[in-house]
């Protein structure tokens, strides 16, 4: 989390905040990266997550969008950790910082199963490939028939947030070249609209059936084939093995990925051949976060290496695998 926002997150305001939504909260939080969540629990013993963001990362409109197009999805039928309503029947709640700003607080159901956490799950393999293949498919046959909504940014919008704060010009050069590759690609329907947009593992929970998605902060308008390239791209983004090594490895779960993803929806082949240049934005996307997270703070080792191999890459313009 940002050092501005540290500074003015007080336990005063997480107690405001589990009072709405008339839960109690643990106190250490599930995640501090680009909100706070924390494990809450209601007067039924009933697991949920609250979660706090700040209005120097979203909007309350673009909050409150979000959770309507999670609403949507989940009274649809895809398997989502859909949004609740507080004591006042609202998604959104709205709680003043002592230095002006606010905090939006919302509450979310506890998604069924667990986190897989790469090969030592028991769970990676064939099956859950084809089940999170099959989730992502849904979600975008469902978003097709969802109205326009005006508070949610496209990925062009997103990204170009990220790339105009980086200093180095190299990768800000790079990144320009590579969006306005993507912004040739064709816009219909059935290719481009509202989607999750972070569908990785520390996202869902997996039951050994199927997949429960949450975290919809980053929803945005895009391509597609981007949610498809996300799975290929956390598959292998910790994994120790070499480029061949993770090459090898996403082919074989692209086919897979795939057969899931067609019980619910299509994309013709062509799409596929793009998945390069979406897996090098993330790259950028990524490079850019980790640079204002830590912006006056020391890196953390792990993370420091991660953004030196991701720059690597980028200045390289080579994708994370040879797809």
């Amino acid at each position: 989390m940002e050092i501005a926002v540290e500074r003015v997150f007080t336990k005063e305001i997480l107690k405001r905040a589990a009072g709405l939504f008339h839960v109690t909260v643990e106190e250490k939080p599930l995640g501090d990266f680009e909100n706070y969540i924390f494990k809450a629990k209601g007067d039924n013993d009933e697991d949920y997550v609250l979660r706090l963001t700040h209005s120097s990362h979203r909007s309350k409109q673009e909050v409150e969008a979000e959770l309507d197009f999670l609403r949507y999805v989940a009274e649809n039928g895809a398997k989502v950790a859909g949004p609740l309503h507080s004591k006042s029947q609202n998604l959104v709640e709205e709680i003043r910082a002592e230095d002006g700003t606010f905090f939006f607080a919302s509450l979310f159901t506890y998604a069924k199963g667990e986190q897989v956490k790469g090969e030592e799950s028991p769970y990676w393999g064939n099956a859950y490939f084809e089940a999170w293949g099959k989730a992502i498919g849904q979600l975008h046959r469902l978003t097709m028939d969802y109205p326009k909504t005006d508070y949610r940014d496209t990925w062009e919008e997103d990204e170009s947030g990220i790339v105009n704060e980086l200093e180095d010009e190299k990768v800000k050069e790079v990144a320009a070249v590579l969006m306005g590759e993507i912004k040739t690609l064709p816009i219909g329907r059935a290719t481009f609209g509202l989607m999750h947009g972070d569908i990785h593992p520390g996202n869902f929970h997996y039951d050994e059936k199927e997949l429960t998605i949450f975290d919809f902060d980053d929803a945005a308008y895009n391509y597609f084939i981007h949610d498809l390239a996300m799975v290929l791209y956390y598959s292998v983004l910790f994994t120790p093995w070499t480029v061949e090594e993770k090459t090898t490895f996403a082919r074989k779960q692209l086919q897979v990925l795939r057969k899931g993803y067609e019980y619910e929806h299509r994309l013709a082949d062509s799409w596929y051949e793009s998945l390069p240049l979406f897996l090098r934005l993330r790259d950028i996307g990524l490079y850019g976060t980790l640079q204002k997270k830590f912006k006056g703070k020391d890196m953390p080792d792990n993370f420091l290496k991660l953004s030196e191999e991701l720059y690597g890459r980028i200045i390289k313009k080579e994708a994370i695998v040879n797809i």
